[in-house]
């Protein structure tokens, strides 16, 4: 699966903790290439799925990914 990384503001942040994750980044795919998956790999590293967006008119999901912090 191919996706453009964007950051994540400031919001996402609270969002992200609030199911006991630390947000790292968005990943905008294609729809079709998405299959419900709970982990994405970024450059060598392995960041879980917390919320999904979409999919948009163009066809995109955005998948907000970081790392797991805290219980849960």
């Amino acid at each position: 699966m191919f996706g453009e990384i964007q950051p994540v503001g400031r919001d996402e942040f609270a969002a992200a903790g609030q199911k006991n994750h630390k947000a790292s980044l968005m990943v905008e795919v294609w729809g079709f290439e998405y299959e419900n998956q709970t982990e994405i790999v970024v450059d060598g590293k392995k960041y879980a799925i917390y919320r999904t967006y979409g999919p948009k008119n163009n066809g995109k999901i955005e998948l907000y990914a970081g790392e797991r912090v805290g219980k849960g």
